[in-house]
């Protein structure tokens, strides 16, 4: 089915660096993204809080933490801010 999405720049442009990745259409990839939020909805919703402009989820037990070391990285790869 098709249908017009109001999205930012910014998500126009990961969409399409991650579709060109996955060697799949943004159309395709997008689907699959709104069905995986979709189950999530589902799913048992992790604790979250929001520090400044961004919302934190905590870890499940045993998994291991994000460090911001890690996170600098890819922000600094994808570019994305």
């Amino acid at each position: 089915m098709r249908t017009t999405l109001d999205i930012t720049p910014e998500v126009h442009d990961t969409v399409r660096r991650l579709a060109q990745r996955l060697d799949v259409s943004m159309s395709r990839l997008l689907g699959q993204l709104v069905e995986r939020g979709l189950q999530a909805q589902g799913d048992e919703a992790l604790p979250s809080t929001r520090s400044g402009r961004f919302q934190v989820i905590a870890a499940e037990d045993g998994q291991p933490k994000v460090s911001q070391g890690r996170i600098q990285k890819v922000i600094d790869e994808e570019g994305i801010l």
